[in-house]
């Protein structure tokens, strides 16, 4: 474009030069002036009848300031989408960029600079069959499916409320909590109630105070151990029922029983079958037993793919350091909190800059193997996902017209179908890197399964995490 220029600073940096000639915005300037004074109402005048000159001189620099920032913005608008540059964000206007004079006196070209960041061009590293990637394989035994055929059982079960028994293994206990603090009730202090099932992630402690107890027996105890492996935040908003921000407690809480609930596990019958599978999916125990096989199997390898795409991000951007134009950046996001009320407002943080750059960087691996790979979408694609979708929220539907149609309409929404299929192409990038790279399978036992998951995620958030 004539008055549009974009003078490359280096590899990351570009100026875009904007000139808004005399000529040009003149014209422009007398007939916004005009417009103007056919709708001014002034004191001392009828509507459109006020004099040029008391227009010009009252809101001339005004009118003048919006048609060169039109200008502005439409020529570079304009010269984006001719021209294409692969850039960040948004351009900003130059710091050293002068205040434009708006004085009608003036009869000057109007010149404006704008810094834009750039997105270097890079070849893909880390994606061939010189790339390993370790991931675990489980091998599911006869324990795990036990496990959960006693679970099923136990789910569709007889529940009895025990009055004069005391509490046993595997039963429900319903608890009444309040907080105390060095050994007597805490003022304004927490009140609620609870329940657990007497299993095996119950602390040995807990466990000790509770199995022989009987209804309104009465303990002291601390939640926050209450669980084995149970965390801090899960303990306030599934134990206490806690907002997980709020103040803290004291660990040490009086526990009433209020209740307690046996369950007869049911029979493996047909009724239990049709209950716990619906009509004409299990007939026997083989049956029921390779479908909870399969279905554990398929909940390993969930987790599995997830892992596998979160150490992908890790690996392919360890592999590909992209430069980026770091300090243009920061100043776009400056400007843009600028814009902000004031209440919205926030200064970043360093951690914070550092995971918007990595961020940025994903993005543009993710980008180029979509490119590279030629993936794409396709609307079946789309309505079979949105099906499977429907299907594990409302079970096995005999109707596959009706689930067509479910699908065709809520994908109707533009903002769904772009989810959705941000989804589904993710998932093929999962796909291309896993066939690409050299798999490495470790066998475990499932016993092993969460503390080979929990040191693999342990490096991977540390490489999130940016060093002090």
């Amino acid at each position: 474009m004539e008055n549009v220029t974009l003078e490359k600073q280096d590899e990351l940096n570009g100026v875009i030069s904007i000139r808004v000639p005399y000529d040009d915005y003149k014209p422009r300037f007398e007939a916004e002036l005009q417009k103007f004074r056919k709708k001014a109402q002034l004191k001392g005048f009828r509507k459109g009848h006020t004099p040029l000159s008391l227009v010009k001189r009252m809101y001339g620099q005004s009118i003048l300031a919006d048609v060169v920032q039109e200008r502005i913005n439409t020529q570079l608008q304009a010269y984006l989408v001719e021209t294409k540059p692969n850039f960040f964000g948004q351009p900003i206007l130059q710091d050293t960029q002068e205040p434009l004079d708006f004085s009608l006196e003036n009869t000057s070209d109007y010149n404006v600079h704008f810094e834009m960041g750039l997105v270097p061009e890079f070849e893909l590293q880390g994606m061939d069959e010189n790339a390993k990637l370790v991931v675990p394989a489980v091998e599911i035994t006869e324990a795990e499916v036990d496990e959960q055929v006693e679970a099923l059982r136990r789910r569709h079960g007889e529940r009895q409320e025990m009055e004069g028994e005391p509490v046993g293994e595997m039963d429900h206990v319903e608890l009444h909590l309040e907080e105390w603090e060095n050994g007597a009730k805490k003022e304004g202090g927490v009140h609620t109630h609870t329940h657990f099932l007497i299993n095996d992630r119950m602390s040995d402690d807990l466990r000790k105070k509770i199995l022989g107890k009987h209804i309104k027996d009465t303990f002291v105890f601390d939640p926050y151990t209450a669980e084995k492996d149970a965390t801090e935040a899960y303990i306030r908003k599934y134990i206490l029922h806690l907002e997980e921000t709020g103040p803290a407690t004291s660990h040490e809480f009086l526990a009433r029983i209020d209740k307690i609930i046996r369950v007869t596990p049911a029979e493996m019958n047909e009724e239990f079958y049709l209950k716990a599978f619906g009509p004409g999916q299990i007939q026997d125990e083989a049956g029921m037993r390779a479908f909870l096989k399969e279905k554990v199997s398929e909940q390993y390898d969930q987790q599995i793919r997830e892992y596998i795409q979160d150490q992908m991000r890790v690996d392919l951007l360890t592999a590909n350091r992209i430069p980026l134009p770091e300090s243009f950046l920061r100043r776009w996001v400056d400007s843009n909190e600028q814009e902000k009320e004031q209440e919205e407002k926030k200064d970043w943080t360093s951690e914070q800059y550092h995971l918007f750059f990595e961020d940025l960087r994903w993005s543009l691996i993710r980008d180029k193997v979509i490119r590279d790979q030629k993936l794409h979408v396709t609307e079946a694609e789309l309505v079979a996902n949105y099906r499977t979708k429907l299907l594990e929220y409302f079970g096995q539907m005999q109707d596959e017209a009706l689930l067509d149609q479910m699908s065709q309409r809520v994908l109707q929404d533009e903002e769904t179908r772009q989810k959705l299929a941000d989804q589904i192409v993710q998932s093929k990038v999962v796909d291309v890197y896993r066939d690409t790279v050299k798999v490495k399978e470790e066998k475990i036992k499932p016993d092993g399964f969460r503390p080979w998951m929990e040191n693999a995620y342990t490096a991977i958030n540390a490489y999130f995490t940016p060093e002090a």
